[in-house]
């Protein structure tokens, strides 16, 4: 796999703007989101990996080609697995198609990665309905007490220990993104973020209510809506991704007004 320029990202668009999935893809992609970007060959590609920085790698194109296989191999053993080592790193997550060809590959043993255990789950991406997000805005009675608030602030885009890495360009230093809280005190019980894969209007978001004991009391509820708020009046469009066996976020993206439209596959890579 050759390693591209960011002059060189566009001729890859092809492989990834055709699904919600791939929205974080096509982040690196055009430039608003750092990461790295891979392919077999610059003219006419069949075969791409973007590996957003901190995050995730994600592979589209035809791995059926004995050739793309061991492309495939060799980048995990030459490139993921280096990198691995040198960020301390003991696991790595690459999102894919659903085919049986990806699962042959990942599960069926690898050379060089026998002290790698690898998994298998699902994940789903949803879409946003603003009609029913709007009708539950309407009549629903928020519980929160007024001694708590809910903040809005900028967060940068990317961690600093990954600022000094050569292909983190400068510029993301200081890119920031949004987040809203729901704070008790100084005490942040929930979050809400763009978690910075954004392409054209629409963006992905996190949500995370730090502590077991306070979850279930709404208040993640409040701190997404509070972002989608922010951001339907600057023409944005959220949406939402989760695993198949997290029903809570199941339900609250539902709650919110978001429903399934795509499921996919993510392969595990942890290290013995």
């Amino acid at each position: 796999m050759k390693e591209l320029n960011y002059e060189e990202y566009e001729i890859l668009e092809s492989l990834f703007n055709q699904k919600k999935q791939h929205i974080p893809a096509l982040s690196v992609l055009r430039g608003s989101y750092p990461g790295r970007v891979f392919t077999d060959v610059t003219e006419r590609p069949t075969l791409a990996i973007v590996w957003a920085t901190g995050r995730w790698m994600y592979a589209a194109g035809d791995i059926n080609p004995e050739q793309n296989k061991e492309a495939v191999k060799l980048f995990l053993q030459d490139v993921v697995l280096p990198d691995c080592k040198a960020q301390n790193r003991s696991w790595f997550e690459i999102y894919t198609d659903d085919s049986r060809e990806w699962e042959t590959l990942f599960l069926g043993g690898m050379d060089k990665l026998n002290k790698w255990n690898v998994d298998k789950h699902l994940e789903s991406v949803y879409v946003f309905h603003p009609e029913q997000f709007n009708r539950r805005q309407q009549y629903a009675k928020p519980d929160i007490t007024s001694n708590l608030r809910i903040e809005l602030s900028e967060y940068p885009i990317l961690p600093d220990a990954y600022h000094h890495l050569p292909y983190v360009h400068t510029k993301f230093a200081e890119q920031r993104t949004c987040g809203a809280a729901v704070k008790l005190g100084e005490r942040t019980l929930s979050i809400c973020k763009n978690n910075g894969f954004t392409a054209g209007r629409e963006y992905f978001i996190d949500v995370d209510t730090f502590e077991a004991a306070e979850r279930n009391k709404g208040y993640a509820e409040q701190a997404a809506t509070a972002l989608i708020d922010y951001y339907l009046i600057r023409g944005m469009i959220p949406l939402w991704e989760t695993t198949h066996d997290n029903h809570p976020s199941h339900r609250l993206a539902s709650k919110l007004g978001f429903a399934p439209v795509e499921q996919y596959p993510v392969f595990s890579f942890v290290r013995r």
